[in-house]
């Protein structure tokens, strides 16, 4: 973070220690020895039972990352138990190590005064990350309560807008002015004191600390102690704004190869850093976004309570409901024909179905494509016409197979056949175009095309599948 005196020609704060998958990963030998099933039915049964003194005993010998998964693997209310038995004397590096569900589940079993305590001991993006669960009021008490420097750093972070680079970026970075010669910058590095636990790179700045460059710390080792540091830096300069949606961040570091990324304010100033690990959780945390979006659901819903559970669901499954009305309507026109000809009603929701299927392979590659920015406005087109030639090809393919199933299993009603051929090839075809314009409109709308394409999709394959098919019934048949 730039500051306007002398001390402002480098920027040392302690890093933050966010290697979370990386870092568990290596305790996972330790975890089957310290964290097995054993321990975790002695802690239940200390929970039940209210043996504070006991929970306390077990507890004491856990990492925080074992604390976490402890934490983690409990229901709600033995959750619940535990925090109040530990309260503000639970390690504050548990907190990062937590799903954000169950993050936000202790944070509310915890006293503000617990909170602040906790919170203090946090570097300022881990501390914004506990504050983002809570309204503005609660925010403001906590935040008033820090100390000044990690005051400033939090209010700063959360002035930028939720899941930008801003939010995402770390302070904790070490940064030189351009002009020191390798010589001063190793001087420097091996006298201070309060380097970073971890770093790769060195920023480098020009006199009013716009960002200028970066040296690899292998690099700065291999040089001549006379050359100056803008002589052999990377001088490929392309900051990210604070304001950048994290999404857009992680396309940036795909497609130039980043380790490390600095981020800029509005002056071009350098106020913080993006690393490859943020990143990496970034995209994971994205993914399982539109994954579970598409199935109406929300990740981290195993920890949720049933009630929780419930209230999330409930939309997504009160919007599909309405959508089946739609087809059921659809179908309701037709009871007539289905009544005279009972054949319809078997073979007709294989059409439907068939469609539905389609649809959603075609979706899920579209709106992983929008994800990634695989998918632009120079390719649109050749894609649509790709999606509608493979929806042809399915549908061609089917309609036969369908045409031959149908003609040895009602033999009596051959035009059925064709009738159910023709349906198949059509609704295949729209559906496959479905799968792909429906994202694209809604993502042109402003509109999360993982969150409501689904239910457009249902309707438009469901109803267009059974209109199809017992149109072209009424059509031929009668």
């Amino acid at each position: 973070m730039a500051k306007k005196n002398k001390k402002s020609l480098f920027n040392l704060k302690k890093k933050k220690f966010n290697k979370k998958n990386h870092k568990k990963k290596q305790q996972q030998d330790c975890y089957c020895l310290g964290l097995g099933p054993k321990m975790i039915n002695s802690i239940n049964i200390a929970l039940k039972e209210g043996d504070d003194i006991h929970v306390r005993k077990i507890v004491e010998g856990l990492s925080e990352y074992e604390l976490a998964d402890l934490i983690e693997v409990l229901d709600i209310g033995s959750r619940k138990k535990l925090i109040e038995i530990l309260g503000d004397r639970i390690n504050p590096e548990v907190f990062p190590e937590l799903n954000n569900v169950v993050q936000e589940q202790v944070i509310e079993t915890l006293e503000e005064p617990q909170l602040v305590k906790i919170a203090n001991e946090l570097d300022s993006d881990d501390v914004v990350e506990i504050l983002e669960h809570m309204d503005e009021d609660e925010q403001h008490h906590i935040i008033e309560q820090l100390s000044p420097d990690l005051k400033y750093q939090v209010q700063s972070s959360l002035s930028y807008p939720e899941d930008s680079a801003g939010r995402l970026m770390t302070r904790e970075f070490v940064s030189m002015p351009d002009d020191w010669t390798v010589k001063d910058a190793k001087e420097f590095l091996l006298r201070n004191e309060e380097l970073p636990e971890d770093f790769y790179d060195i920023f480098l700045t020009d006199t009013k600390y716009h960002p200028t460059g970066q040296i690899a710390l292998d690099k700065l080792l291999r040089a001549k102690p006379n050359q100056r540091l803008s002589d052999i830096m990377d001088g490929e300069v392309v900051p990210i704004d604070v304001d950048t949606d994290q999404e857009e961040v992680a396309h940036m570091f795909r497609e130039y190869g980043w380790m490390s990324a600095m981020v800029v304010d509005k002056r071009g100033h350098l106020v913080g850093v993006i690393t490859i690990d943020d990143v990496v959780n970034v995209i994971h945390e994205e993914v399982s976004e539109d994954i579970m979006h598409l199935s109406g659901t929300e990740e981290g819903d195993v920890y949720r309570s049933v009630f929780s559970i419930f209230k999330s669901r409930i939309v997504w499954l009160v919007t599909n409901l309405f959508a089946t009305i739609i087809a059921a309507s659809v179908v309701k026109g037709f009871q007539e024909i289905i009544a005279q000809i009972s054949v319809l009603a078997v073979l007709m929701p294989i059409v439907a179905s068939m469609g539905g299927t389609t649809g959603n392979q075609t979706l899920a590659v579209v709106v992983r494509a929008l994800a990634t920015k695989e998918l632009t406005s120079h390719n649109t087109l050749r894609v649509i016409g790709k999606e509608f030639m493979v929806g042809l090809f399915n549908g061609m393919l089917f309609a036969f197979l369908i045409a031959v199933i149908t003609h040895f299993w009602f033999p009596e009603h051959q035009m059925i056949s064709v009738i159910i051929a023709v349906a198949m090839l059509i609704n295949l075809t729209i559906a496959s175009l479905a799968g792909i314009l429906i994202p694209l409109l809604l993502n042109r709308l402003k509109v999360d095309p993982a969150v409501a394409s689904g239910v457009f999709l249902i309707a438009i394959t469901d109803s267009g599948g059974f209109f199809i098919f017992l149109g072209l019934a009424k059509l031929l048949l009668f």
